[in-house]
């Protein structure tokens, strides 16, 4: 790479997250439950199973320069911690029970870990200029945005009362590290692995 591509690399932004990735067997069982949900309900937009994860920070557009002081800070927090379990849990929406703008599962298991997890990158990043959201941190999985409507047949009683089911067994994995994600809006899956960061 010559000067003017380095020089080049380093200004360019990127839009960047922090996640827990969920393993490929959680991903594809979770797509297995929302393939019924994706016949009852109309979202613009259903995530890609590759996708799936559960956001600990958003970045937002960052210079690449700054890339390497961020690695060396989440090295150092992912060094603190140790393994934790968690599961999918209930669904849930964000926005109006009628048109809702988000429809997520939640998780459960060793929450206080992930918000303990959460809490400290949020600090270490601080540290380097990102901000903190302000609202309270909800941990879920996204799995669909921006609600259309009920398909033909289907009541419109509210989206929950059509993806209420039991919780099901087997569905708990064991966070062992997280990830910094870039942003690929064009791309199909959306969200590229910048990094991985090992628990100790």
């Amino acid at each position: 790479m010559n000067t003017q591509a380095i020089q080049e690399h380093a200004s360019r932004r990127e839009r960047l997250f922090i996640a827990v990735r969920l393993p490929e067997d959680i991903q594809q069982f979770l797509q297995m439950q929302v393939q019924p949900i994706r016949n009852k309900l109309d979202f613009r937009k259903w995530t890609d199973h590759r996708d799936y994860h559960i956001t600990l920070q958003f970045l937002g557009d960052t210079l690449m320069s700054d890339v390497g002081h961020l690695r060396a800070a989440l090295r150092t927090v992912a060094a603190e911690f140790s393994r934790f379990e968690l599961q999918l849990d209930t669904w849930g929406t964000f926005g109006l029970e009628h048109s809702p703008r988000v429809l997520w599962r939640g998780v459960s298991g060793e929450v206080e870990r992930l918000h303990l997890l959460q809490a400290t990158i949020v600090q270490a990043t601080k540290e380097l200029g990102f901000e903190a959201e302000l609202r309270p941190y909800r941990p879920h999985v996204t799995v669909a945005r921006k609600y259309v409507g009920h398909l033909p047949g289907m009541d419109n009683n509210g989206v929950t009362n059509l993806v209420t089911e039991p919780v099901s067994h087997g569905n708990s994995w064991t966070v062992d590290g997280f990830v910094l994600y870039v942003t690929r809006l064009a791309q199909s899956p959306m969200y590229e692995t910048l990094d991985t960061f090992s628990f100790s």
